[in-house]
């Protein structure tokens, strides 16, 4: 199952903590708000929560002030993938790459929108714009339409009345992503002010990243990368550092 016998030793033997449980119910949100110590001159609101929200990785504002969300409910595994061993890093290797989506086996991550429909500082409406997504970590809304990366892929969902229905499937922008450690995936994907879209990949996964017009661009742990939605160009930006995942 390991690339060498040591490795799979440890995973043969490792004896793991389980779940651990104190016997007490979850602290319902409202009640966890009063909890917090706050510097003076500062405030904290609750804005959503379980069971609407759940494992929230990503946020981000659009230009009405929602809120999107990305739900990682996927994690820790994609959907309709297989471990069939673990390199000499402990990084997971799969039976296959997963096809993006709808092709590929539904995952369980999804994407909201959170909204203030009457400007009274509260998210009072939500709704479920992108459903069956498989590793997702982050979006961004954007014009004619919503980005995702979902890796191995960057896809774009056309959206061109900004109703937040996509029109179409999505189309696939960037792919090669590396998926061997689903806490150290791409992601943050973030508008520059140049109007590139900038992401961060962690620091046990790799890339071999192409897109209509960058072949192959490879690299192995940290690094800041981004792309041209225009001229399609992908590069590398920056490189080192810990896990951006972190």
């Amino acid at each position: 199952m390991a690339a060498n016998p040591q490795v799979e030793e440890i995973i043969r033997t490792f004896g793991g903590r389980g779940q651990l449980k104190d016997d007490s119910a979850p602290t319902p949100a409202a009640e966890a708000l009063k909890r917090f110590e706050l510097r003076k001159g500062y405030r904290i609101e609750l804005v959503a929560s379980e069971p609407e929200i759940t494992q929230p990785l990503f946020c981000t504002f659009d230009s009405r002030g929602r809120l999107w969300v990305v739900q990682y409910r996927q994690y820790q595994f994609p959907a309709g993938l297989k471990v069939v061993r673990y390199d000499q890093h402990l990084r997971a290797v799969f039976d296959k790459v997963p096809a993006p989506p709808p092709h590929g086996t539904p995952g369980a991550d999804k994407i909201t929108v959170l909204e203030d429909s009457d400007g009274d500082g509260t998210y009072d409406r939500q709704k479920d714009v992108i459903t069956g997504l498989n590793i997702a970590t982050a979006v961004q809304p954007g014009p004619g339409g919503i980005w995702v990366l979902n890796p191995p892929y960057l896809l774009f969902y056309p959206d061109a009345n900004g109703d937040d229905v996509p029109d179409a499937a999505p189309e696939v922008h960037l792919s090669g992503f590396g998926l061997e450690d689903t806490h150290s995936v791409a992601s943050n994907l973030t508008w520059g002010p140049d109007g590139w879209l900038y992401g961060a990949n962690g620091s046990t996964t790799t890339g071999d990243v192409s897109s209509a017009v960058s072949s192959h661009v490879k690299w192995q742990g940290q690094c800041i990368w981004r792309y041209h939605p225009g001229t399609k160009v992908f590069e590398i930006y920056a490189e080192g550092g810990g896990n951006t995942f972190s």
